[in-house]
């Protein structure tokens, strides 16, 4: 039978703990302190600060809060933002090379012309972000993009860069609907079991792309491209433009794919 003081301490130790608020003078003093080491902003409160141009690489920054925190331009390589809080926060030209962004939330960032090369943003929220002209080579699966706009993104596999084997965007069982693509560079993307309902996808490069049960309907594919796309279970019902779909007689499996009878 518990006692009142160890019920009351574990009480206690059930709440959270309030976030340590840092100031940029501070979030300075804690980087230089570092002297090489991967500095430490775990948990801490760094919403709404400026913080441009910012080195964190290597930082530890999981369940940090950066709520419409200005992060244009900073350097994140490498450093761990799980369950990192980046609701509204600028990251334009923000390196994310080899970042940890799962789980994070990103609802509404500005991530225009940032680089997420080999960045995992497993089961992070990105509904309503802006990611257009970004490049992304990354682990998105079950990512909610909803509503985010990837226009003129780059996503593509690069062909003369796979020594360490086929490294490209992978957005399997992502939420993309109602996402814009429109001129998205998708390359050997992996967007098997991920929901495009509704999205906008004029122009887009999807050769080689893997739309394996692919939800695409009501989605707009005029003038996008799709040789050598594997179409296996994909659904294109109500989606706009079929008829202009670029090297759709190439694609593979398209006689497993679903379109509106004629």
């Amino acid at each position: 039978m518990l006692t009142l003081p160890l019920a009351l301490a574990l009480l206690v130790s059930a709440v959270d703990t309030p976030a340590v608020r840092l100031e940029l003078a501070e979030v300075k003093q804690r980087l230089a302190a570092a002297e090489g080491a991967p500095p430490d902003f775990s948990g801490v409160d760094l919403s709404g600060l400026d913080l441009s141009g910012v080195n964190f690489r290597g930082a530890n920054l999981t369940g940090a809060r950066l709520q419409g925190t200005r992060l244009v331009g900073a350097n994140l390589f490498s450093s761990d933002l799980t369950d990192a809080v980046l609701t509204g926060a600028d990251l334009q030209r923000a390196n994310l090379d080899g970042t940890v962004l799962r789980r994070a939330k990103l609802e509404r960032a500005n991530l225009q012309g940032a680089s997420l090369f080999a960045t995992i943003i497993e089961q992070a929220d990105l509904s309503g972000a802006n990611l257009g002209g970004t490049r992304i080579i990354g682990y998105l699966r079950s990512a909610d993009l909803s509503g985010a706009s990837l226009r003129k993104s780059n996503a593509g596999a690069d062909p003369g860069n796979q020594s360490m084997g086929v490294m490209r965007a992978t957005f399997v069982g992502a939420d993309l609907t109602g996402a814009d693509l429109r001129d998205a560079n998708l390359y050997k993307a992996d967007f098997s079991h991920a929901d495009l309902t509704g999205a906008k996808l004029q122009g887009a490069n999807l050769e080689n792309a893997e739309l394996v049960q692919t939800d695409l309907s009501r989605t707009d594919v005029t003038g996008a491209r799709v040789a050598k796309a594997n179409l296996d279970g994909a659904i294109f019902t109500g989606a706009v433009g079929v008829a202009s779909l670029k090297g759709l007689d190439g694609a593979r499996n398209r006689d497993k794919a679903i379109f509106d009878a004629k």
